[in-house]
């Protein structure tokens, strides 16, 4: 067998065994996130169920308000009380005017105070909203606030009644349905701040999305794709549910960590299997390389 041929099947043994490998990742990888999609849509019917809880509960709030604008004060504050007995799962329940000012109160009486900028939003949007999460200096939780409008009989909004969620419920509501204790789930507001991830979600808020969600965080539809981690060797596999879809204003992802291609290469070189084939490949071609020595 001449040189050429031996060299040839050498490098085609070679590529192949490379090609395996390259191959196997990829198909894990592709399985992956295809899970990761369908386990982020889940997760935002989840949140979507959340949130709907918090449109039931703003409504009736916002009725109650409106009746006290139109002269009926006595009625707003036992509405609340009963509203907030109802919906626990809720922090705090109040009514503001267009100034700013508490014009009725539920039983907890310290959410006493709207961001500026939610309330300007609650008006101008004319309908639900969902606030960014901030820390209830009260209370000393982080929340993520909602905010409607209520009006008067002109229908003219005259203030914003304001509910919030503590983050940590909220994630311990998420963990109950998290089906896949090998994900990620990660839960952050149109800012691009972390709201939720679990595991270990309390050391989490607040913080930044990677760049490569932030990229996908207003698309349009649905999607999957591969964030690198560990040098290249390790990636993660993702599917997300971006703002545009309902419930808006919410980004979910849930990913699952797998080897990339080059590091299961690298994984395999460092295995027995690979290494011997490529002593014997390597002693092959040395035979075949050398000059023989003829007897003198």
């Amino acid at each position: 067998m001449s040189t050429r041929i031996v060299i040839i099947l050498s490098v085609l043994a070679l590529a192949g065994l490379l090609s395996g490998l390259a191959y196997r990742a990829y198909a894990r990888q592709t399985e992956l996130e295809a899970r990761a999609l369908i386990e982020a849509e889940y997760q935002n019917d989840e949140v979507g169920v959340v949130e709907q809880e918090a449109r039931r509960l703003l409504a009736a709030a916002a009725a109650a308000a409106s009746a006290a604008r139109d002269g009926d004060p006595a009625g707003c504050g036992p509405a609340f009380h009963e509203l907030a007995r109802t919906a626990s799962f809720f922090a705090g329940l109040t009514a503001f005017d267009r100034n700013g000012v508490p014009v009725c109160t539920g039983p907890a009486t310290w959410l006493n105070h709207i961001d500026p900028a939610l309330l300007e939003r609650g008006l101008a949007t004319g309908g639900f909203v969902v606030g960014e999460h901030s820390v209830a200096g009260t209370i000393s939780k982080k929340v993520l606030p909602f905010a409607e409008p209520f009006y008067d009989q002109a229908h003219h909004p005259i203030g914003v009644v304001v509910t919030m969620i503590e983050l940590d419920r909220l994630a311990r509501r998420l963990a109950r349905n998290w089906r896949l204790e090998d994900s990620t789930i990660t839960v952050a507001d149109r800012s691009a701040n972390i709201l939720v991830r679990l595991p270990n979600s309390a050391s989490w808020v607040g913080r930044r999305l990677p760049d490569g969600l932030v990229s996908v965080l207003n698309e349009p539809r649905p999607g999957t794709l591969k964030l690198s981690i560990d040098a290249g060797d390790r990636i993660e596999a993702i599917g997300y549910v971006p703002t545009a879809i309902a419930p808006r204003d919410l980004f979910v992802s849930v990913g699952f960590q797998t080897t990339s291609v080059i590091g299961e290469i690298k994984h395999s070189l460092r295995r027995s299997v690979m290494p011997v084939t490529l002593v014997l490949l390597a002693a092959g071609l040395l035979l075949v390389l050398l000059p023989l020595r003829t007897p003198e």
